[in-house]
């Protein structure tokens, strides 16, 4: 599976997530069209980010940076109690 940008007849481009089977090309989610540049490439990132999730991919830098604020705010919860 993998994401793809594919243009439209329209001129805008969609975003879709892709599985290619035999090769045969199975459109699996469409996560949504745009004509602008800036537009397209959040679309590409959220198609990124939703496969991600899909296929059960953990990210350790975004756990990383999860654990370090969850820390920061139990230390600023407990400095306020005592």
């Amino acid at each position: 599976m993998f994401v793809r940008k594919k243009k439209n007849r329209s001129g805008t481009t969609s975003v879709v997530i892709v599985s290619k089977c035999n090769g045969k090309t199975n459109y699996v989610k469409t996560i949504g069209s745009s004509s602008n540049v800036t537009g397209i490439e959040k679309l590409y990132q959220q198609g990124k980010n939703w496969l991600s999730a899909y296929l059960g991919e953990r990210d350790m830098f975004a756990e990383h940076t999860r654990e370090q604020e969850e820390k920061q705010v139990t230390e600023h919860l407990l400095g306020n109690i005592f």
